[in-house]
């Protein structure tokens, strides 16, 4: 895999800061964070099991659900704990840069069409993720496999995807093959991975991965469930301490914002005192991350702070600083990058 090693056992890892540039983020460039071993599952072993409160519980292979309607779209996937090395003071967890975060073509099938196949009983609250990964949770010391809920709206959303294809190809193992939940817009930990089990419950889920972790927690001891991701955009070029010998300098970055697409990106030569309209540019879609820039004319050489801030079009806005929590999540804040002119 072509990544920047975070963590191991199991292996963690975020994209380069070239790949960033890129659109589409290739396979192997896509960041990888698990919180168990890979599970090694054959197409031929492969069954999803829906059950709970149906009237029609099922079992369907691969071939099955390739038999219903495909749908394909691209989405940016990011990890609640990108950014978190940001953070001061720092936080436990993996002490992730800029690159847990990458952009993908998914395909696959709704999930509501699968879900219409075994009919959900009127009591149905929320519907039930089981992933073919497991182990012992970090503070509890209990052996269990990963479990992610969505309410029953967001099950029924027509673009909420179970997807065995990334980028036109399989599945990697490191990515969920066979198959895994794709939930666009939101942090990469809805989105279980080599997905085995969909059950239908008639209570909210207050399993680890969805009580204790993936929770923002924040000093005045409140907390709030981590769903939809925040809105941010990151420089990709010129990187961090770099040194720049030309006049003119065409700064460049990416913006994403959950499930709204970007409306504007602005840009600051002078550590936030002033800001530019940078353009947008590339492929525009409602889940992915989009691509601006902005030309500028060096006035002079010396030490310079660049900062970017984006807003989507839902009026959501980035701020400046980052929200500090205890577990590090939903860092969003506007990263300076700090360059010298020669």
């Amino acid at each position: 895999m072509n990544l920047k090693k975070v963590g191991e056992d199991p292996y963690v890892g975020e994209t380069l800061q070239q790949s960033l540039s890129k659109w589409l983020t290739p396979n192997d460039s896509f960041y990888v964070r698990s919180h168990f071993d890979f599970p090694q599952i054959s197409k031929n072993e492969f069954e999803l099991v829906i059950d709970g409160l149906v009237d029609h519980p099922i079992s369907l292979k691969l071939d099955d659900l390739k038999k219903l309607p495909k749908k394909t779209l691209s989405a940016t996937l990011e990890c609640a704990g990108n950014n978190r090395s940001d953070l001061s003071p720092a936080v436990p967890g993996n002490q992730f840069s800029n690159g847990a975060v990458s952009n993908a073509i998914w395909s696959g099938v709704s999930l509501k069409d699968v879900l219409n196949l075994v009919n959900l009983k009127e009591s149905v609250l929320q519907i039930l993720f089981q992933g073919a990964d497991s182990g012992e949770t970090e503070k509890d010391n209990l052996h269990e496999p990963y479990l992610r809920s969505l309410s029953k709206d967001m099950a029924f959303d027509p673009d909420t995807l179970l997807a065995y294809e990334m980028n036109g190809e399989d599945l990697p193992v490191e990515h969920g093959f066979p198959l895994r939940l794709v939930v666009p817009g939101w942090y990469g930990m809805a989105s279980v991975k080599w997905l085995t089990k969909i059950s239908a419950i008639d209570s909210p889920f207050k399993g680890y991965f969805q009580g204790k972790k993936y929770v923002l927690k924040y000093t005045d001891g409140t907390q709030k469930p981590l769903e939809e991701i925040q809105v941010k955009s990151l420089i990709t070029y010129p990187e961090d301490n770099s040194s720049i010998d030309q006049k003119q300098l065409s700064i460049q970055g990416i913006a994403w914002s959950g499930r709204n697409p970007i409306e504007s990106v602005e840009v600051s030569l002078d550590s936030g005192q002033t800001w530019n309209k940078a353009e947008l540019v590339g492929p525009s879609e409602k889940y992915s991350w989009r691509h601006w820039q902005y030309l500028w004319n060096v006035p002079s050489g010396g030490e310079y702070t660049i900062m970017s801030i984006a807003k989507d079009t839902f009026g959501n806005n980035q701020p400046i600083e980052s929200v500090w929590n205890e577990l590090g999540y939903a860092v969003n804040g506007s990263k300076p990058v700090n360059i010298t002119v020669e």
